[in-house]
């Protein structure tokens, strides 16, 4: 026997959400990196944020991805690289504290 009113949420249920399926599309090619440095900030990246980076992705002229030069680890634009930078992945995704 049901007695009172129904939830208004009734209907609306959802599914618990995995961050893993949600960022990750090709695991066996996925990396994470954390961000140590405020040098990004004019991108909305900031020191401590972590980077998901898929090696897997077509890049293209506007991905934004993280290319090693001169034995650092930088992130930019495929555009913005100049002189000899070896790609090493896409980000896809920066997660981002806002506080801890």
């Amino acid at each position: 026997m049901t007695t009172g009113f129904p939830s208004p949420a009734q209907g609306y249920e959802s599914s618990s959400i995995d961050l893993n399926a949600y960022m990750i599309k090709h695991p066996a090619s996925t990396v994470f990196m954390q961000i140590e440095s405020s040098r990004y900030t004019r991108m909305g990246i900031y020191n401590g944020d972590l980077l998901v980076i898929d090696r897997a992705l077509k890049i293209t002229r506007n991905s934004l991805v993280v290319y090693e030069l001169d034995g650092h680890f930088v992130l930019g634009r495929v555009y913005n690289i100049k002189g000899e930078a070896y790609i090493t992945g896409t980000v896809t995704h920066v997660i981002h504290t806002v506080r801890t």
